[in-house]
């Protein structure tokens, strides 16, 4: 579990205290499903673990592995830090689409078919978190998608989420992200690298082949 520091106490109370911050999280959705269509919604393993229970499909169907090109191409972070080495190259894992570039879970009404068991990264948008060397949350931002004009986000003002709340999610999701990059290393520190299915396997997943 994740313990704050002292100097990680002191940077919560002032960003608790910071009307950018507080009026950052008094948004509510606005259902324009724009961050469901066209961008890669990155994952762990405790996201596919949830999924996977929750809708009863094979990891393999639920994820994508995608190249630093895709990745370029849509403005995401061509630095990703958990690149996982295959042996056809290093990849990074987000939620699978459809044809069209939506999101698998989108359905025509606009509304997620996983939402119960959606990511971590759905969980917390449009806020992201600023992450010190010390793997410590030292601010919040809108999402860079937003800022960078790659969606149209519909976000409406309302009541939003408190602080607090907000807050025990962020510490939540960078535990998971924690775990999950310790197991992307063990796995690159191997001699065979594999395929998708293999990575999978690795981390405890049932796949459909």
């Amino acid at each position: 579990m994740h313990a704050c520091s002292v100097l990680e106490r002191v940077i919560i109370e002032n960003m608790k205290k910071s009307k950018r911050v507080l009026k950052l999280l008094k948004f509510d959705c606005g259902q324009c499903s724009s961050c469901c269509r066209n961008i890669i919604v990155d994952v762990t393993g405790p996201d596919i673990e949830r999924l996977a229970e929750y809708t009863g499909m094979p990891a393999d169907k639920l994820v994508r592995l995608y190249s630093n090109e895709e990745i370029d191409d849509r403005k995401e972070d061509k630095e990703a830090s958990d690149w996982i080495k295959l042996s056809y190259g290093k990849r990074t894992i987000g939620l699978n689409k459809k044809r069209n570039g939506d999101c698998i879970f989108l359905l025509n009404d606009k509304t997620c078919e996983a939402y119960d068991a959606r990511p971590m990264t759905c969980r917390v948008f449009p806020v992201t978190r600023v992450i010190d060397d010390k793997d410590e949350v030292v601010d919040l931002e809108v999402s860079d998608v937003i800022t960078d004009n790659t969606i149209k986000c519909k976000r409406i003002k309302g009541n939003g989420r408190s602080y607090e709340s907000f807050m025990a999610l962020a510490r939540l999701a960078s535990d998971e992200e924690e775990t999950y990059s310790k197991k992307v290393k063990e796995w690159n520190r191997s001699i065979d690298k594999g395929v998708k299915n293999d990575f999978l396997n690795f981390l405890g997943f049932k796949t459909s082949t």
